[in-house]
């Protein structure tokens, strides 16, 4: 039997035991984290009939979502899931904060999202607390399609992103997630640089000045890109005012820019066209030198994603 934990964080998986052998009826929910706690823009979703609230780690949204079956292959091909998600319709805006859910999904913004099941064992209907939840299934959101109003997510185990060499008779070498690290300063650099978005931009065009930790260098040309560098990543920061929180692109060419003023800036031109374009003042990335295993780790700039479980960073779920 899987290790059960109640709502204050104990293991009670020896009191869940005992309850289920003496019960004809069971009151069962899934609940399901999209995104990691701290985030505020984190789902979190439950396919009970109301709201319910697991205190260790928050409380989950009734929603209309659906959970498929777990598919595993022999071999070295990850474990998978589907889930299925109808989210009430809200207005589309160019604001990753406030979009409609099927907005998002439509541009990627899921895509590599840590994802994290539990089934809950109420002894009443609503209890989430008492007995609490065991792990169902954890992984990264692999693909995320809308069809007919709903959300389907494709997610991969979390063996997907082990950050070990892998034998490359096995695994592709076009497999990035196998070579995943956390966010990396670039290539020449010993910090990773942030930046604020300036008059001018794009969506396939980034005027910038340096925020730290140098702040308003200008950078040579091709500091970031793949000109004898390595790519770069840009990834907008999350939080605050920012309007593409998430979004994030390879660099296809980094260089100088000056203004109609004369005043001189950083450009960078990415290869996948943002949503809209970033607002001035208000946006703000950093550049790494490795690939964004999840949204989450890239934005954060902290350690690789070390799987599941994972200890909640605080018990309040948006």
């Amino acid at each position: 039997m899987r290790q059960v934990t109640d709502g204050t964080g104990a293991n009670s998986t020896t009191a869940t035991l005992a309850y289920l052998k003496a019960q004809t009826q069971l009151y069962l929910a899934n609940l399901y984290l999209i995104g990691n706690p701290e985030d505020p823009g984190a789902l979190w979703l439950t396919d009970w009939e109301t709201d319910l609230e697991w205190t260790i780690w928050g409380t989950f949204k009734h929603t209309a979502i659906k959970r498929g079956t777990v598919s595993a292959k022999i071999g070295l091909e990850v474990a998978t899931l589907d889930i299925t998600w109808n989210p009430q319709p809200t207005p589309f805006t160019q604001n990753t904060q406030t979009a409609d859910p099927k907005q998002l999904a439509q541009i990627g913004f899921y895509d590599n999202m840590p994802v994290r099941v539990w089934r809950c064992i109420m002894p009443t209907p609503g209890d989430a607390n008492t007995l609490g939840a065991f792990e169902l299934f954890g992984g990264t959101i692999a693909d995320s399609v809308v069809d007919r109003g709903a959300i389907k997510f494709t997610v991969n185990s979390f063996l997907a992103v082990i950050n070990q060499k892998v034998p490359p008779n096995v695994i592709e070498i076009t497999n990035m997630l196998a070579n995943y690290r956390a966010a990396t300063p670039p290539i020449g650099l010993s910090e990773i640089p942030q930046f604020s978005v300036v008059a001018g931009s794009t969506t396939t065009r980034i005027n910038a000045d340096e925020s730290s930790p140098n702040p308003g260098q200008i950078f040579a040309d091709h500091t970031f890109d793949a000109d004898g560098k390595g790519t770069g990543y840009l990834v907008f920061n999350s939080g605050g005012t920012n309007t593409l929180g998430g979004i994030w692109s390879a660099i296809a060419l980094s260089t100088s820019y000056t203004d109609g003023g004369g005043s001189h800036h950083n450009e960078f031109v990415i290869y996948d066209p943002l949503p809209w374009a970033p607002t001035p003042g208000v946006d703000s990335f950093y550049v790494s030198g490795a690939f964004p295993g999840t949204q989450a780790d890239a934005i954060a700039a902290g350690l690789p994603y070390i799987g599941f479980p994972f200890v909640p960073a605080s018990s309040g779920a948006a």
